[in-house]
């Protein structure tokens, strides 16, 4: 027994040993290299599909190929081939291509390509007449609005008037819809109301968020880009069933139709990516129609994401009503970039206004009514971070700057609006400005400590600048028939109000006018030192003073002025890339001949 154990104890060893000298060092291991970049990466492009091939990598065992395009989220296909096809790209964009080898050692990448994908064959549709019936406007063809079109016909304020006729007419992201501007000789211009009881639905996103470039619902001239100007078309009004302090009902400007109600949470649908450009009609002095008229809408109604480009009359204008906007820009405007009366309820938070001074009034006019200074309900929205921008010749050195525009912010007509964190800057005649009788007395009452809105005005942790003369002075609060100069400015300065007479330090792009890929740099570097917020947390939307929006939405707290925070990059802006500068619309969308 013992010589067999001996025997198998050199069979082991004598194994291990021959297994040692089989792995010798000086054996070769095999290692993998990296792949080599692909080369010879082409691109062919067949209607909203993209067709990627290239020339092997020797060691790769997969590829990546990617698209990239400006606005769009980076779209990737993995392919074990030398070919990789992308579909439903957008019409217009172009895209550089790259295609990367890949194996268990890495990746490289190939030289960068690059294919547009054509405009899509626009074909348009002529909006002959009012639309009865649920309607959807897609964004595949562009709609010419001919005339005055309704949707749907007046349900009265309790939504049971005789020939009432609800329609909703939905549009679809990225459609463009064109008011005709050669009109025969005193026929009314091409505008776009919805009536009482019935909706628009014109949503480019879906979400809380801004639209892109090829996302947001245009509203323009049919004119050729580089030719539209203010007034070619009519606007868009919507006519809801709140209440306003113009009576049961009231009729709109422009033979807009009738408005006004008792249901403060009527939905009149959603504008959200929404741009209007080139509108206003002033037939007469006291009958002009606004970008964008919110006539005694609800609370249901959602409007977010909204530029108003070169109307000739005001930008955006609550008639009343109980509906809260957010995200706003109003730009080149020829009356006031915003305004506001009859009993108006709801919120206006995150507003761009740059002005032009070639024609231009107050950045923002806010009025109850001016008939009777105490009329019920009372004015008593709130506006917050706001940056309003003047274009007075003799203060401002940008590219907008002109003989016209007048007050930063008017309180006017027993207003009793609440307007907190905001800046204006750069108006001809003053900065900030209480006006009337009315408005004196709801102003006096605050300045005397009380709180309620009904019996006050407020203005708090609000930036003001350069307005008047160019200098931290006095004419920040001058040029108003109602306080003096000396009143406005006891009033602003007023201990605890937090308000600033200071530089509020926006970037040197700010009074430029830019364009869609560019533009004006609308941001401040840094918070004035010293400034304090006002708390918007603490305001309550109790459904008397104040409505909150059904969908949701609410008053987002900010501990800066203006309407974007300081040391945001321009490209992270809110506003950044769907809306559009120039004077002429040489950035906006083509007309339905392609121009």
């Amino acid at each position: 027994m013992k010589s067999i154990r001996l025997l198998v104890l050199l069979s082991v060893v004598t194994l291990g040993s021959f297994a040692t000298a089989a792995c010798g060092e000086d054996d070769p291991v095999a290692v993998v290299a990296a792949p080599g970049a692909p080369t010879g990466v082409a691109v062919s492009v067949n209607a909203t599909t993209m067709t990627l091939t290239w020339t092997a990598s020797a060691t790769a065992t997969s590829y990546r190929a990617v698209l990239t395009s400006p606005g769009e989220t980076d779209r990737t296909v993995t392919a074990s081939t030398t070919t990789a096809e992308f579909t439903s790209l957008t019409p217009g964009s172009t895209y550089a291509a790259q295609v990367f080898a890949i194996n268990s050692a890495g990746e490289a990448g190939s030289s960068v390509a690059a294919g547009k994908i054509a405009e899509a064959e626009a074909t348009f549709i002529e909006i002959a007449g009012d639309i009865l019936v649920n309607t959807t406007w897609t964004s595949d063809k562009i709609y010419v609005l001919k005339q005055p079109t309704f949707v749907g016909v007046d349900c009265g304020r309790d939504g049971a008037k005789a020939g009432c006729i609800q329609a909703t007419l939905t549009i679809q992201p990225g459609t463009t819809i064109l008011g005709k501007t050669s009109l025969s000789q005193g026929v009314r211009g091409a505008y776009l109301v919805v009536s009482r009881g019935s909706k628009l639905m014109a949503d480019a996103t879906g979400s809380n968020r801004r639209p892109t470039a090829q996302e947001v619902i245009v509203f323009t001239s049919d004119k050729p880009k580089g030719q539209r100007d203010r007034g070619d078309w009519g606007g868009l009004i919507i006519n809801g069933r709140a209440s306003t302090n113009a009576g049961t009902e009231a009729q709109g400007e422009g033979d807009s139709g009738f408005y006004g109600g008792t249901d403060d949470m009527d939905n009149s649908g959603i504008i959200r990516g929404v741009r209007i450009e080139y509108a206003g009609d002033r037939v007469t002095p006291s009958d002009e129609l606004n970008g964008i008229a919110l006539q005694a809408v609800g609370s249901g109604t959602t409007l977010s994401y909204i530029q108003i480009h070169y109307n000739v009359d005001d930008g955006v204008e609550p008639f009343g009503g109980t509906a809260s906007i957010d995200h706003l820009v109003v730009t080149g405007i020829g009356d006031d970039s915003v305004d506001g009366t009859d009993g108006y309820r709801g919120f206006i938070q995150f507003v761009i206004g740059q002005q032009r001074g070639d024609e231009a009034d107050n950045g923002m006019e806010l009025s109850n009514d001016g008939a009777d200074a105490n009329a019920s309900p009372r004015s008593t929205a709130v506006v917050a971070n706001a940056t309003m921008i003047g274009a007075d010749e003799d203060l401002q050195a940008g590219e907008i700057r002109g003989p016209n525009g007048d007050r930063g912010i008017q309180f006017r007509e027993g207003s009793h609006y609440r307007v907190y964190n905001s800046i204006f800057r750069d108006f001809g005649d003053a900065g900030f400005c209480i006006e009337n009788a009315g408005t004196v007395v709801a102003a006096n009452n605050r300045i005397n400590g009380a709180t309620d809105p009904q019996t006050t005005l407020s203005f708090e942790g609000n930036v003001i600048w350069n307005n008047s003369t160019a200098d931290a002075g006095d004419g920040n609060f001058a040029g108003c028939s109602g306080y003096t100069t000396a009143e406005n400015k006891t009033f602003f300065t007023k201990a605890g109000y937090n308000n600033m007479v200071a530089d509020p330090g926006l970037r040197a792009g700010y009074s430029n006018i830019g364009s869609q890929s560019s533009p004006p740099d609308i941001i401040a570097t840094a918070t004035p030192a010293g400034f304090k917020a006002f708390n918007l947390g603490s305001i309550a939307t109790d459904g008397t003073n104040l409505f909150a929006p059904t969908d949701g939405r609410t008053l987002t707290v900010t501990d800066y002025p203006g309407a974007v925070a300081p040391g945001t990059a321009l490209a992270d802006a809110w506003y950044f890339g769907w809306t559009i500068w120039s004077v002429d619309g040489s950035d906006s969308r083509a007309n339905h001949e392609g121009n």
